[in-house]
């Protein structure tokens, strides 16, 4: 308006200026926003005189297509494997969702690599009818979309970066970008969740979470910002209490997702001989359990890791007061204990027992 305003200045248009001027005042007594004319992709503010020819006014004085206000709501957000889900809705405010052309835009933030998505169009009757005392509605401003982050970059993976996601939201020949998980239903966590997907032959951490301070929606494939191994530890080495010959260990995670069987305790005898004990949801304490029956083991000292794809954690020491576990093999006694040698690696001793110098030190006075 203010583009307007000095052109009749300008031109000693004192009549229209004080047109303008009723017309601004009574703006701000409705308070509804001006209506737009759509023509050629541009936004032109139906101010008064807008293409009277008897003024003469060019239309660079009412083109408010840059100012247009971007709107938008995010009602759903999560990974699930290698698919993230999107849905909301995002409009330009003023502009009537005809001929909508919305599309999802990735972009790395580092390389400035981008990819454009098509979104699915729905319906959303109704929207738009509480603001501008519902002269405006927008009723197919609604999207949803899945992005396949292993096929997302023209039938590829997406490259490891900070994947930042906007809307680039088009109606009527014009169209505008906006970050979007700013405005989003409570419904709509934004806290950061790490998935580990098995993609292209190999398992990466993707996490979705919000920027600070502005809330926008970002995908961290690779680890940039969002570690996993501090997001998983041991927490117990005990034998389960329902099942005394069984090692159990108690693993504390906070990732959000990963494949079936992943996590799980790699064993290792140091002769070759080796042993794979998966995770399970815990009943109680810890996030996750992994159960090692000790008698299915064969004699050897044992060393080990907890494992998930690429990632490692070294398993702690067996406490040295755990009392030895005890069974029969084949009619012969058998026993499984910590390796108090081993310093602060976990050790487990299994082996036969020596039946001369067991009887030796029962005999022993």
């Amino acid at each position: 308006m203010a583009r307007l305003r000095l052109h009749l200045v300008r031109h000693t248009m004192l009549d229209e200026l004080l047109e303008l001027v009723r017309f601004e005042s009574e703006l701000g007594r409705k308070g509804v926003a001006t209506p737009v004319l759509v023509d050629g992709g541009r936004a032109y503010a139906r101010y008064p005189y807008l293409r009277d020819p008897s003024r003469g006014i060019p239309d660079a004085c009412y083109d408010v297509t840059r100012r247009l206000g971007v709107r938008h709501r995010v009602t759903r957000a999560e990974l699930q494997g290698s698919s993230l889900h999107l849905a909301g809705n995002g409009y330009l405010h003023r502009i009537a969702t005809e001929d909508v052309t919305t599309e999802l835009l990735l972009r790395e933030r580092d390389s400035g690599t981008e990819y454009r998505l098509p979104v699915a169009h729905t319906p959303t009757p109704g929207l738009g009818r509480e603001d501008d005392e519902g002269h405006y509605v927008y009723e197919t401003a609604g999207f949803e979309v899945s992005v396949d982050i292993d096929t997302a970059a023209h039938g590829s993976g997406l490259p490891d970066g900070l994947w930042d996601i906007s809307l680039v939201i088009g109606a009527q020949g014009i169209s505008r970008a906006v970050r979007i998980g700013s405005k989003r239903d409570a419904s709509v966590p934004g806290a950061a969740a790490t998935h580990i997907v098995d993609g292209g032959g190999r398992a990466r951490a993707v996490t979705l979470y919000t920027t600070t301070p502005h809330g926008n929606f970002t995908l961290d494939i690779g680890e940039r910002k969002h570690g996993v191994l501090p997001q998983v530890r041991v927490s117990t080495v005990r034998w389960a209490a329902d099942a005394p010959g069984e090692l159990e260990f108690g693993v504390r995670c906070t990732l959000a997702g990963f494949p079936d069987g992943a996590l799980a305790v790699h064993l290792e005898d140091g002769r070759g001989g080796t042993a794979v004990f998966p995770a399970h949801a815990s009943p109680y304490g810890a996030d996750f359990v992994v159960r090692v029956p000790v008698a299915e083991l064969p004699a050897g000292l044992w060393a080990g890791q907890l494992r998930l794809g690429g990632w490692a954690w070294d398993l702690p020491p067996v406490p040295e007061d755990l009392v030895p576990a005890k069974w029969r093999r084949r009619g012969l006694p058998w026993y499984a204990k910590p390796a108090t040698d081993q310093g602060e690696a976990f050790a487990l001793q299994v082996a036969r027992t020596d039946l001369v110098r067991a009887v030796a030190r029962r005999l022993k006075p």
